[in-house]
């Protein structure tokens, strides 16, 4: 994007970072330097003279990743993931793009939270090749690069640009956490394998109810407490969709996951805006929004789960050096949850 001032009003809160971040990288070239520098020196590859970014370059017709970052001696693509979502395209997708260059080209996956690859890719002889994966000290486990991280990069330079874009990535929920015991929870992966140890209580008070389980880094299931209630799936997450809450980020999350043939409970959550005090620790509020699908969901038939609603709190509230606390608040959590979209449902079937 050569004037940043033009940036199309429909791109969605990913393309706009993206063109943001090309933007800002063009302007402070020893920036998209030291950026390089930081990915090779992780990844245990050769350093090379930053040339230019691309955001969005074409590739093929069915697969654009997010920046190319164009060096003298190699180039390096970006694929950024930023609300803990999937990305539109799979890390088999981008090593097979490399491979196929002429010029020597590496992937890099930067991650706002848990990003979760199949050990086969990572595995594969093409991830050998191509893949930039992080070693050293600082997340040495994780097998992806963290805008945290970034953040840091930026932060340190002396420029008006990389001051504004600090405060952009700020308002992207990129910035470290200040937390003294659990700071590096979507950093270091013994971290997350702590956090997730909490949900002890929450298995326990769920055994004989449903199916409650620990699922990928730090996150919990519970698959089918109720007869239409398919999922309630609770994790922790850096940045989320909705943009007008209360709760500050990083947030522990609920998702509801009903039934696709349930569409009376389904319907029962359209259009839902609240926000309620936990019982066992009014200091703990969480907030509930509808699915961002919302009303489409009525119009599907199919029988395929479908998101019905999310619930937020603030992590900073729940967590401290007290694990018993932690346990307790998780469980509070949780319950409140359950108890809530029983409620909803009732009231209005």
């Amino acid at each position: 994007m050569s004037n940043i001032f033009l940036l199309p009003p429909n791109l969605d809160k990913r393309e706009r970072f993206a063109a943001s971040w090309e933007y800002l990288l063009k302007n402070v070239h020893s920036l998209g330097q030291d950026f390089v520098s930081f990915l090779t020196q992780r990844s245990g590859k050769p350093r090379s003279t930053f040339i230019k970014a691309v955001s969005y370059p074409f590739f093929s017709s069915d697969i654009q990743p997010d920046i190319l970052l164009e060096c003298q001696d190699f180039d390096i693509i970006c694929d950024h993931r930023i609300e803990s979502e999937l990305s539109e395209y799979s890390l088999a997708s981008f090593l097979a793009i490399a491979k196929l260059q002429a010029k020597p080209t590496y992937v890099a996956v930067i991650s706002n939270s848990y990003c979760l690859f199949e050990p086969e890719i990572l595995d594969s002889e093409e991830a050998k090749l191509y893949y930039l994966q992080p070693h050293g000290d600082i997340n040495s486990s994780m097998p992806y690069f963290c805008w945290q991280d970034i953040y840091a990069l930026v932060a340190q330079k002396e420029h008006h640009l990389a001051h504004e874009f600090v405060e952009y990535m700020h308002f992207m929920d990129m910035q470290p956490w200040q937390h003294r015991m659990w700071g590096d929870l979507f950093l270091n992966p013994d971290v997350a394998k702590s956090f997730s140890e909490q949900w002890g209580q929450t298995i326990d008070y769920f055994e004989g109810i449903a199916i409650a389980k620990q699922s990928g880094y730090s996150a919990l299931e519970i698959i089918y407490p109720l007869p239409w209630l398919q999922l309630l799936y609770v994790y922790a997450a850096r940045s989320v969709p909705h943009q007008d809450l209360q709760s500050v980020s990083p947030y522990l999350v609920a998702t509801v996951w009903l039934k696709g043939d349930a569409r009376k409970q389904i319907r029962a959550f359209q259009g839902i805006n609240q926000s309620f005090a936990i019982p066992e620790n009014n200091d703990l509020i969480v907030e509930v929004r509808a699915s961002v699908a919302d009303g489409l969901w009525i119009m599907k038939a199919d029988s395929r789960p479908k998101l019905a609603a999310t619930y937020y709190t603030s992590l900073d509230r729940l967590v401290s050096k007290d694990i018993p606390q932690v346990q307790a608040n998780l469980l509070a959590f949780t319950k409140a949850v359950f108890a809530h979209v029983k409620s909803i449902v009732s009231s209005s079937v």
